[in-house]
């Protein structure tokens, strides 16, 4: 189903904030965690897939942080929720194959559903950190 969960709420938040500071050096999670009062330990949970699917790197140590992997015009909506979610899809039997529907060979409404997930999934992937940040943030700022 696509239903967002809150990983995904706070990633966003983490990856706005990283790309409103691209090329400004890393930025400390637990700044982040600070400014939005999230829990740092819940956004360290978080980050690990955005590191592991290449959306954001690291340095540990001191002075160390978080930065974008690769310039937030490059990063779309879909990346990142992917990361967190895994495979997005509007209904249960399209995100899992078919595997919890025992009609789904036959269903006209399966055809529908996945017609409509391929435009949202084709919006989100249109939309980057980029244009978020000046269609929303800066609109509503």
């Amino acid at each position: 189903m696509f239903n967002l969960s809150t990983k995904s709420d706070y990633g966003f938040i983490v990856m706005l904030e990283l790309a409103q500071k691209y090329q400004r050096g890393l930025v400390s999670l637990s700044d982040i965690a600070r400014r939005r009062k999230l829990s740092s330990g819940y956004l360290v949970q978080i980050i690990q897939p955005l590191v592991k699917a290449k959306l954001i790197v690291s340095k540990e140590g001191k002075g160390g942080g978080y930065q974008l992997a690769r310039n937030p015009k490059q990063i779309s909506a879909l990346a990142i929720i992917e990361a967190l979610e895994g495979k997005t899809a509007l209904v249960k039997c399209l995100k899992h194959g078919g595997k919890v529907c025992p009609g789904f060979g036959q269903c006209e409404a399966r055809r529908i559903w996945e017609v409509m997930s391929g435009e949202v999934r084709g919006m989100l992937k249109k939309k980057t950190l980029a244009a978020l940040i000046k269609e929303v943030i800066l609109k509503y700022a």
